[in-house]
């Protein structure tokens, strides 16, 4: 990030607590496991969720963005500005497959399961909400594509790995 960038980060971009975030965030997901009737039905309520927050999140930061992602391979710097626009922080890694139809985002530090240890939900997606936010943006920017969180911190992976597939 460049001298502007950081500047802009500092003093321009509006911060929420990460406590609060993670405490409500926790409190979501435990309304959910009580509620729902499986992991399954937990994950596609989450990701549902994270859709709509993305819809919220593109609306009103689409004004900012100066230049648009033309083609999908490129949104993998926009959704890096956007993640740590809304995280705080970067991911540890991201991929763009040879073909430019797939990209991965890791997150060895994830925010959202930091300090979350889950034994007993294989199978969970607890960041889904990063899905469905993903899901959001491709879709309201024009792109057939899915997301799906292929490894998850708070289950023990090394970290929260998400993979966008244009459809």
């Amino acid at each position: 990030m460049g001298v502007k960038g950081k500047i802009a980060w500092n003093f321009m971009t509006p911060k929420v607590s990460r406590v609060l975030f993670q405490a409500s965030y926790r409190e979501l997901m435990n309304l959910l496991m009580s509620t729902s009737m499986n992991v399954d039905e937990i994950n596609r309520k989450m990701k549902d969720i994270g859709f709509r927050v993305g819809e919220t999140l593109l609306m009103d930061y689409a004004d900012r963005i100066r230049d648009h992602a033309g083609a999908f391979h490129e949104f993998a710097n926009t959704l890096q500005l956007a993640y740590k626009v809304n995280s705080g922080q970067v991911f540890t890694d991201i991929s763009i497959s040879e073909d430019k139809r797939t990209i991965k985002f890791s997150d060895a530090d994830c925010p959202v399961c930091a300090g979350v240890h889950i034994t007993d939900m294989p199978g969970l997606q607890y960041c889904a909400l990063v899905s469905g936010v993903f899901d959001a943006v491709m879709k309201l920017r024009g792109f057939q594509a899915e997301s799906f969180q292929e490894s998850v911190k708070a289950l023990g992976d090394e970290a929260c790995t998400w993979t966008l597939t244009l459809l």
